[in-house]
């Protein structure tokens, strides 16, 4: 049916009615992306869909999720850490152990002595070397929107894995990280399993490694058909989801652009009403 111009203008007004959040969280539950804002008292998980966010350049710490959520009682501005030391878990005394744990003696840190891995990943035909937990490989290499992995060690805590990352690292000639354009730049084109395998090869006939595993389910059509370009998060994002990635959202606006849903965490914006869901 017809529908004038001024009718949907009317539309427009109640759709697009805005209103201010505060980013708390992004994370992946298998192949499910899940951003999660405060807003008024609750917590809400934003649709990604189409998006409409206009998003704030300042960062504030995303509160504490320990026995439930609180948002930061003091509001601390952020920078490399999401929480502000009063609000991180008990179980980190020291937040740049996160990163680069340094001398664990005497440390009561209880995620350092759980036991890590040291992997080998691909994006696309970039390879990395990195660690996590063991027990969360899997997820870490989801966040990272990684296509395939191998197991290099398994060690008994965090400070060993972060030693065998970069003694690995160093004797393999393999980055501990692949860049964010490199990572968009493959999204458009066609997984060449035959390099990543010869790639494989090369390391197994130097260090013991695992099984190459490959991570299929990533929602996001692959190839795509151009190379998306990141935009800053600070700034309007609009338009319609095509795909996820890692820390990757991909939308349609003008051709393919790209925003990094972990950098909204801590930071302030502007969504439309119709965009979010309570939990």
């Amino acid at each position: 049916m017809f529908r004038d111009a001024r009718s949907l203008l009317d539309d427009r007004k109640t759709i697009f009615k805005e209103r201010e959040v505060h980013v708390v969280s992004f994370r992946w539950s298998e192949f499910k992306p899940i951003l999660k804002a405060y807003e008024d008292g609750d917590i809400i998980e934003l649709d990604l869909g189409y998006i409409d966010f206009n998003v704030g350049q300042e960062k504030t710490c995303v509160g504490s999720f320990d026995g439930g959520y609180t948002p930061c009682p003091e509001s601390r501005r952020v920078s490399r850490f999401l929480q502000c030391q009063i609000c991180v878990p008990p179980d980190i005394p020291r937040l740049k152990c996160i990163f680069d744990p340094g001398d664990c003696e005497g440390c009561e840190g209880g995620f350092c002595s759980e036991e890590h891995v040291v992997y080998l990943a691909f994006h696309g035909i970039h390879s990395k070397i990195g660690m996590t937990m063991r027990e969360r490989l899997k997820t870490r290499l989801i966040e990272q929107g990684a296509d395939a992995y191998a197991i290099l060690a398994t060690v008994g805590d965090r400070i060993d894995a972060r030693r065998s990352e970069k003694s690995l690292s160093e004797e393999l000639n393999i980055p501990q990280r692949v860049g964010a354009k490199k990572r968009l730049k493959y999204m458009a084109r066609k997984l060449d399993r035959d390099i990543i395998e010869r790639k494989y090869r090369s390391v197994r006939n130097r260090v013991p490694v695992g099984k190459l595993n490959y991570l299929r389910d990533h929602p996001i059509p692959r190839p795509l058909r151009a190379e998306p370009t990141l935009r800053a998060t600070a700034g309007i994002h609009r338009g319609k989801q095509v795909g996820l990635k890692g820390p990757f959202l991909i939308y349609e606006n003008a051709g393919l652009q790209a925003l990094d849903l972990t950098d909204l965490q801590g930071r302030k914006m502007r969504i439309s009403e119709s965009y979010y869901r309570s939990d």
